[in-house]
This record gives C-alpha cells, structure tokens and sequence, in this order.
C-alpha cells in the first residue's frame, strides 16, 4: 500500500486528470503520479519542465529510456521498471537489452554511446561521488556539452523521482522485470 495515498481520477483538478492520463498513456503507469498530484501548484509547473526534458530534447528516447530503466533497477523502483514509453520501443529498445543493463558495459547489444550514458546514470545512482574526469572525459566522446547537460538532468529526475517513488511505496501491480540486487547492477 502506498505511503502516501493515491487519488483517482475522478477526486483530481482536470488538470491533474490530464497530466496522470497522459503519463498513463506514455508509460503504461501512472501510479507515482497518482501520489504525487495531492500538490496541484507543484505539479502543474513540474510537469511541463519534466515533458519538454524527455520529449523536446537532444537526446533520443531509446538512450534515455535505457538510461532511465538503468537507474531504476538500481533505485529497485517498481513503478519505473514497470512502464516504457511506446517511443523509445518505436527506436529499436528492446526487453533484451532491458535485461542487459546490468552488464552494458560487456554487451555487444549497446552502442559506445549508450554505454557511456548507461554507465554515467548508474554511477550517480549508485555512487555519484564515484563519477570524476574519467566518466566525464568518456561522454564528452560521443556527446557534446548541451547533451551531457541534459543527460545529467534526465539522470537527476530519474534517480530522484525513482527514490520517491519507491519509498512511498507506489508501486504498479504488473512489472514483469526482476527486481537486480544493487550490487548486482553496478558491477
């Protein structure tokens, strides 16, 4: 049950009903959401700086979709692993390459690139004091400087909202992936 209750839609301002459908219909899961829209004020600036991040961005869908489905095995966020968007599957991701994260760095599954972005969102979601001139210098060769910042922000919000997510115990009943152990993922 969750730790912070989760409205429905009928108890919502339309604006939230809005905004929880939308999540609803781009991920497959709004749960978190649901929790989540009890502050109306907050949202409803939140959401549109969040949207224009992962949909209006440099990056494409597919790398940040693996970027965040990274960081949620670490988080061991439910409700993150449980959804995708449809327009990261419409660029080529996968559930093989889902299953792979956790040892990206070896699968021939990842290009350089998303290997880099990979393994920069599990580092700061594992152990961010672990992320120096070495990971930095990595994504500098494949990305240019608005792109590591955006990656750095996509990272921030996933590895936050992750967290908050699964302490409040919002979780969505039909995730079908297994949940890694940290230290599993990050090695």
């Amino acid at each position: 049950m969750a730790r912070i209750p989760l409205m429905e839609l009928v108890d919502m301002t339309p604006e939230m009903a809005e905004i929880v459908t939308q999540v609803g219909e781009m991920t497959g899961e709004p749960t978190g959401m649901r929790a989540v829209v009890h502050r109306p004020d907050i949202i409803s600036k939140f959401a549109p700086f969040y949207w224009s991040l992962q949909t209006e961005g440099l990056l494409d869908r597919k790398l940040i979709e693996l970027v965040r489905l990274a960081i949620a095995q670490i988080n061991q966020c439910a409700n993150c692993l449980g959804s995708r968007y449809q327009d990261s599957i419409d660029q080529g991701l996968t559930e093989e390459m889902v299953a792979a994260l956790p040892s990206a760095e070896t699968s021939p599954l990842f290009t350089e690139r998303e290997k880099a972005a990979i393994s920069f969102g599990q580092k700061m979601a594992f152990d961010h004091f672990s992320v120096g001139d070495a990971e930095f210098e990595r994504l500098y060769r494949s990305f240019s400087v608005k792109e590591v910042v955006e990656l750095g922000l996509d990272v921030a919000m996933f590895v936050g909202l992750g967290r908050l997510f699964a302490v409040i115990d919002a979780k969505n009943v039909h995730c079908s992936i297994p949940i890694r152990e940290a230290a599993d993922v990050a090695s």
